[in-house]
């Protein structure tokens, strides 16, 4: 039977509907529901989604092909420029200010430090500067044995996405901007007035979400 509803998005020559695909992604990936718990069907399923223009099943996508590698299972891809990719769509399309946040801190932490560091120096990042060791913090040096991709550093762009994410009220985005326009960076420069204007638009929007709050998508 021909389906002329017209909220579906053809996909793969059949039509597929978005938010189911993503509710039941959900579902699969934890077997809520009694349904059965696939993660390699999740990902397949945010994969549709995605692909019929779901910009949270693009999130979800992205970051299961940013997942240590071999860490969800079999039919889990590991790629990280794929992922990247879907970031900056969710970020530049569909206005998430999350996204345009998780892919500017890949941007900017560069191949030299854990993917697990709360926080890095653009010296640092560049391998110029040796990497602090702080008190009670374990060591921020990415492992040999890390098989984890990075992306290649790029404040520039990086700079880009968290403006958008700090014009959604992403602060954290605002935060990072001060701490970019107080340190300067690559083809960045320090600009005291800009990191005070951002420094007062972060704490404007902590105090307005009572704590780091995410902002709108």
């Amino acid at each position: 039977m021909k389906d002329n509803s017209p909220n579906g998005v053809e996909v793969d020559g059949t039509k597929a509907y978005a938010p189911s695909c993503f509710n039941l992604a959900q579902m699969r990936m934890t077997g809520k529901g009694r349904t059965t718990f696939s993660r390699s069907e999740g990902y397949q399923l945010f994969d549709r989604a995605c692909r019929a223009g779901h910009g949270g099943a693009c999130f979800m996508q992205a970051k299961m092909l940013m997942s240590y590698p071999g860490s969800l299972g079999e039919g889990v891809p590991y790629d990280v420029p794929k992922a990247s990719e879907l970031l900056k769509y969710v970020c530049e399309e569909k206005d998430d200010s999350v996204s345009c946040f998780t892919l500017a801190t890949m941007l900017l932490r560069g191949d030299k430090v854990s993917s697990e560091a709360d926080n890095v120096s653009p010296e640092e990042a560049r391998g110029v500067k040796e990497l602090q060791k702080r008190v009670n913090e374990p060591s921020r040096e990415k492992k040999s044995i890390d098989e984890r991709t990075s992306l290649k550093r790029d404040p520039l762009f990086a700079e880009q996405l968290l403006q958008r994410g700090c014009q959604r009220g992403h602060a954290p985005s605002c935060y990072n901007l001060a701490v970019m326009y107080t340190q300067g960076d690559e083809g960045v420069e320090k600009d005291e007035a800009k990191a005070n204007d951002y420094q007062e638009k972060t704490e404007e929007l902590v105090k307005r979400f009572g704590g780091f709050g995410m902002g709108g998508m």
